[in-house]
């Protein structure tokens, strides 16, 4: 034992495992970010079908175009159902729901 301090084997440990948990910490956080960024994405959508829902209801138009947060959601009608398109982290998204809820 070396009642001086630490030594530089102990200081060198320290660091290494430092280096390991930042290193396996980053990429975790990263992608936890990237799937809450994409299902934040998917509930948007699923906000901008039932908006659209109601215009079609009502009779206002059978297509259209909503912006939220700097992302494009195109919606159509087809007489069957409401599709949504947006871009994602994963690239292009087509979610299309049917006059029973079903996807």
């Amino acid at each position: 034992m070396n009642s001086k301090g630490t030594s530089f084997v102990e200081t060198l440990l320290s660091i290494s495992i430092l280096f390991v948990i930042t290193g396996s910490l980053i990429p975790l956080s990263y992608n936890m970010k990237s799937t809450l960024y994409n299902k934040k994405l998917e509930l948007y959508a699923s906000e901008t079908a039932y908006e659209a829902a109601k215009m079609i209801h009502n009779g206002y138009k059978s297509n259209g175009v909503k912006v939220i947060d700097n992302v494009e959601f195109n919606w159509f009608y087809d007489g069957r159902q409401i599709c949504i398109e947006f871009t994602n982290l994963d690239g292009e998204r087509k979610k299309c729901i049917n006059q029973l809820g079903e996807h």
